[in-house]
């Protein structure tokens, strides 16, 4: 009997890695922005929600099925 073919969990690794530490970095990015830009009277809230929602998709990376 042949071993089970490993492609499919090679790819899906790389695409967990991304949506669960990209989106939180750069909500990370915009909030900070927008605190900034706050701080100096230009309050931006579709920056912080854009800023929420990249951190939120983190929970998108558990949705990927590991190897």
């Amino acid at each position: 009997m042949a071993p089970p073919s490993r492609g499919r969990a090679t790819w899906r690794t790389p695409v967990r890695r991304v949506l669960t530490y990209g989106p939180p970095l750069v909500g990370i990015v915009l909030v900070g922005q927008a605190v900034v830009a706050s701080i100096g009277g230009d309050i931006r809230p579709w920056e912080f929600a854009l800023g929420a929602a990249c951190m939120a998709l983190a929970f998108a990376g558990r949705l990927v099925p590991g190897p």
